[in-house]
């Protein structure tokens, strides 16, 4: 009790919970709820409460098997945790929540507890042992809930925590875990044969058996997914002697499962596939596991389908049907559906196959796998090259220190005066940013809430072209700290690679961007010349920041646009989504970007022309599968509506997807038009907000 005097809890929770989250059902000590009831109805201490309600719930779930009290204590201890405003201790009363919902096979409610979990620690100073718990169970839960790139994001920041730590434990977990997800991934079962057999090897090291059989069984359906079944079986035969030395009852249902899995792909051997499939579904009916019991029966209605006996074969995919949408599992839902289709076409009922089709692919769909394997990909080509760097980045402190070379002392100072400088400037456009944004808030605010006062439609209307431009304001203010701050790293990075002149050159040109980007934010609209001006230091700044990858050109008559007069930075969002999504994904020898000026009498026609990789090759996926919409698009889309809506010259543009003749994408073309002004020339009084009426006025 002496641990309980402690003032920071949270070096008590760090003794207590390894204990909580490491015991096993099968090493779980004599039932002891009744003691633990009491326990946490006597304490007084807060803290010591919702460890006890975490205790409570994992003991009452290996004991008791009552779901609905077991939840009660686990819900009860997130709360608590919440209110004592005590991070660890609340991110462990999630993680608890979670592996109890997992265990009941509730992913879709296990999954956002572990994330949580883990994003609360990750940049805490707390035991490292914590964090890779965490981050294994999101990895978990995301690969039961088919969301692959979600696992595999969360597998490798326990792996990389795992490394630094030398923690084989949890480098053999997350290693094949990673494994796991990626044999989900048509095209990456190579890949993850490497991190099954690292986790191997770890296991082997730490003479763990359990972790040997899980790794046998990894690389055993490696093996029947590359047809060599004789490979396959070796390594299943052996695991299913280490589970019966081990009396693993749910070792000894999921090796006979893919025993039966290998016969069932060779196809020679389909009633041994069958003994195997009846020996596994009766171990995952006495053990209660709903998943893997739905798996097996839509195995076993493959084996009927294929020996001839479509009758028996429904109804095995029916049961699977049924007990996999209890558990909201899209992939085993998708799969029933789509062979009931085939089914159903082969016993001569189209209209039935294709309704089976339709749900199939509707839950195709919402899986999304190829867009998870372009997520995945890039994770694991980023922990490649992260490991890449970190070796470079030895070896070069290793030469660094056997040279002996230091810097002078007038470079240091040096480094330090343009970094003292560039901070100060960051901090200035911050809060130059800030203030522009508050007092543009606060004019909504005040606009709308005059609005609100007014009868007369007249005054009204002021008020929303007031509105408008004030949002458009706005609007453009959300353009600029992306680009800035990227601007201020790359100058950062120069500096510290001891690149600096062209840091200084690199500033004078962001200098210069950022002075005019202040001077006409607060102006609607701006001299077509200056907008060519800030695309061109914009351009000279990207170019420059990517090592000159890609090229450009702005062909304009510059006596052709004197007197034209567009929004400022109408064109930025544009050129940006072409040198990003186009250019730089673009594996040509020469990038071009060609911005051409079309000025007439009535309109001026404004062309941005890219040889990228075109829109259907460029769209980002998101950690949830879904397709990422450009934040910069959404912005320039919503000025436009906001400007046509204050002013009589209206804004159009047209996305173009340029073609070659074999009708590959060769590059983007975006098209916009801009009608003149009428009756207005852009002046100071035309960038300022109309005079409101007078209070006399309005009365």
């Amino acid at each position: 009790m002496a641990l309980l005097q402690f003032r920071n809890f949270s070096i008590l929770i760090l003794v207590i919970f390894p204990a909580i989250f490491f015991l096993s059902a099968g090493l779980s000590a004599q039932p002891k709820i009744d003691s633990l009831t009491t326990q946490f109805q006597q304490t007084e201490s807060d803290s010591l409460k919702v460890v006890t309600q975490i205790q409570l719930s994992r003991q009452i779930h290996r004991e008791a098997h009552n779901e609905e009290e077991e939840l009660q204590y686990a819900q009860g201890a997130v709360q608590k945790a919440l209110q004592l405003n005590d991070t660890l201790l609340y991110a462990l009363a999630l993680d608890n929540l979670g592996l109890l919902f997992r265990y009941h096979q509730n992913y879709d409610e296990s999954l956002p507890l572990h994330t949580k979990a883990y994003n609360l620690v990750k940049d805490k100073d707390i035991n490292p042992l914590n964090k890779m718990i965490f981050a294994n169970n999101a990895g978990v839960a995301g690969r039961y809930n088919h969301n692959y790139d979600t696992a595999v994001s969360y597998y490798m920041e326990a792996l990389k925590i795992a490394e630094r730590e030398n923690d084989l434990k949890n480098i053999a977990i997350a290693s094949n875990g990673i494994g796991n997800a990626l044999t989900s991934i048509p095209g990456r079962a190579d890949q993850a044969l490497d991190y099954f057999e690292r986790s191997l090897e770890a296991e082997k090291e730490r003479n763990n058996s359990l972790g040997v059989a899980m790794n046998y069984l990894s690389i055993g359906d490696y093996y029947i997914d590359k047809s060599n079944f004789t490979k396959a079986r070796e390594y299943l035969n052996e695991l299913l002697e280490i589970n019966r030395e081990r009396e693993d009852q749910y070792g000894l249902a999921i090796t006979n499962e893919f025993l039966g899995k290998s016969y069932l792909v060779e196809g020679r051997n389909l009633n041994r596939a069958k003994e195997f499939f009846t020996i596994s579904l009766e171990g995952f009916q006495q053990i209660g596991d709903r998943q893997k019991q739905a798996e097996i029966l839509s195995s076993l209605g493959d084996i009927e389908q294929k020996q001839g006996r479509p009758i028996s074969a429904e109804e095995y995919y029916q049961n699977s049907l049924d007990l996999a949408s209890g558990l909201n599992l899209h992939g085993l839902l998708m799969q029933n559906y789509l062979r009931m289709a085939h089914l159903k076409e082969e016993t001569g009922e189209p209209a039935e196959a294709l309704s089976y089709y339709k749900q199939g692919k509707a839950y195709e769909d919402s899986i999304k796998l190829s867009e998870q394997n372009v997520e995945i990909a890039a994770l694991v080509r980023k922990y490649d090259l992260e490991k890449k760097e970190n070796r470079i980045e030895l070896l070069q402190k290793d030469r660094a220190l056997q040279e002996a070379r230091l810097d002078t002392q007038e470079q240091l100072l040096e480094e330090r005066r343009i970094l003292m400088l560039l901070m100060g400037i960051g901090l200035l456009l911050i809060l130059i940013i800030f203030f522009l944004q508050y007092r543009n808030a606060q004019t909504k605010k005040k606009t709308n809430a005059r609005i609100l006062k007014e009868e007369k439609e007249k005054m009204k209307a002021i008020y929303e072209r007031n509105l408008a431009r004030a949002e458009i304001l706005v609007t453009r203010l959300q353009i600029n700290p992306h680009f800035l701050f990227n601007s201020l790293n790359a100058i950062t990075y120069l500096i510290q690679t001891k690149e600096n002149e062209k840091a200084m050159k690199y500033l004078v040109v962001f200098s210069r961007y950022t002075r005019m980007v202040l001077e006409t934010s607060q102006k609607h609209i701006i001299p077509l010349s200056e907008e060519i001006k800030l695309t061109r230091y914009y351009l000279t700044l990207e170019e420059n920041r990517f090592e000159k990858d890609f090229t450009y050109e702005i062909k304009v008559e510059e006596s052709a646009v004197k007197g034209i007069s567009i929004p400022p930075l109408l064109l930025q969002p544009f050129i940006e989504n072409a040198i990003w999504h186009g250019l730089l994904p673009s594996k040509r020898d020469k990038k071009q970007l060609l911005i051409n000026i079309i000025p007439n009498e009535k309109e001026i026609t404004i062309i941005i022309d890219d040889n990228g990789v075109g829109r259907k090759n460029a769209g980002r996926k998101t950690t949830s599968g879904k397709k990422h919409k450009s934040m910069g698009m959404q912005i320039i889309q919503e000025r436009i509506s906001l400007y046509n809506k204050s002013y009589s010259g209206k804004i159009t543009y047209e996305i173009i997807d340029k073609k070659d003749e074999n009708c590959k994408p060769e590059g983007t073309r975006v098209v916009l038009t801009l009608q003149r002004i009428e009756g207005k020339k852009p002046d100071d009084n035309f960038n300022k907000f109309e005079a409101l009426p007078s209070e006399a006025e309005i009365s």
